[in-house]
């Protein structure tokens, strides 16, 4: 791994002091990415490049090592964080790929895709790739704790008849809606049920009531069984899918962020997908 987060602070007395980070050409200059910035008890994530830098102020960064490390030199900041760069062993990347195509194809055969990632991970130990306090150490436990009880909930949802419930409910009352609005509100209603339960649980639930109605409208089954199967990758709104949760911990992420920018990526999904749906089938 050749980058990484660090925290660096504004020394007293820095010639930057007074600048802001668009004025010093801090990404240029450095070669890293502000991630986020903290002054006088404020935390900003996004927009914080004009904002005039001052004594004390925090600013976290990800980049190579290398230029992390010429910054603990610069006499504008101080490194405060303990960098701990680990070691490249090239001369395993010949087997870890061989263990990662392995694993690949072994969900070609019809094995689980964590069944065979599992297997290429349990090799690359085995081969001294990696050691088993490095792949401990690797694991994001609050995505493992924060899947670990999504997953229950879905399948709650699922044997109690919950999920049957609500789609039988809501998806009869917009069937006699125009076609457009209908294919939205399918959309929309596997959305929600992506987010708080598996992708195949949404879809699984929400196909035969789909082909149902498209029976009695008229219109093309194979469109909206279509649509269900499109918005149940429809994800961005929570943490609560596993690329999403992974994120989370690394990137320093919290909710109310995946709801900012995933809220105009949720609805600029439907509107594409449901107008595509509309064309295609209608």
């Amino acid at each position: 791994m050749y980058a990484g987060f660090a925290e660096i602070v504004v020394r007293p007395h820095a010639p930057f002091t007074g600048r802001t980070l668009r004025e010093i050409a801090f990404r240029k200059t450095y070669g890293v990415e502000p991630i986020m910035f903290s002054s006088g008890g404020s935390e900003m994530r996004m927009g914080f490049v004009d904002t005039p830098l001052s004594a004390g102020d925090v600013i976290v960064v990800f980049g190579p090592w290398n230029n992390i490390h010429a910054l603990a030199t610069d006499p504008n900041f101080v490194l405060s964080t303990r960098v701990e760069e680990p070691a490249v062993r090239r001369e395993k990347a010949p087997v870890a790929l061989l263990c990662f195509a392995g694993g690949i194809a072994l969900t070609l055969t019809g094995i689980p895709i964590s069944m065979g990632l599992l297997t290429g991970a349990l090799v690359m130990i085995l081969a001294r790739v990696l050691s088993i306090d490095e792949a401990y150490r690797s694991i994001d436990w609050k995505t493992i704790f924060l899947l670990a009880g999504l997953i229950p909930l879905g399948t709650a949802m699922i044997n109690t008849g919950t999920a049957a419930l609500i789609a039988g409910t809501v998806l009869p009352l917009i069937g006699d809606a125009h076609p457009i609005l209908l294919f939205i509100g399918i959309g929309a209603l596997t959305t929600l049920f992506t987010l708080i339960m598996s992708n195949l649980g949404a879809v699984v639930i929400l196909v035969p009531i789909a082909l149902l109605i498209g029976a009695e409208t008229g219109i093309d089954p194979r469109g909206l069984a279509l649509l269900v199967g499109l918005c149940a990758s429809n994800s961005f709104l929570l943490p609560t899918h596993q690329v999403n949760a992974f994120l989370m911990s690394s990137g320093g992420y919290h909710t109310r962020d995946y709801l900012k920018a995933g809220s105009i990526l949720t609805v600029l999904f439907l509107i594409i997908v449901s107008g595509w749906i509309y064309m295609v089938f209608v």
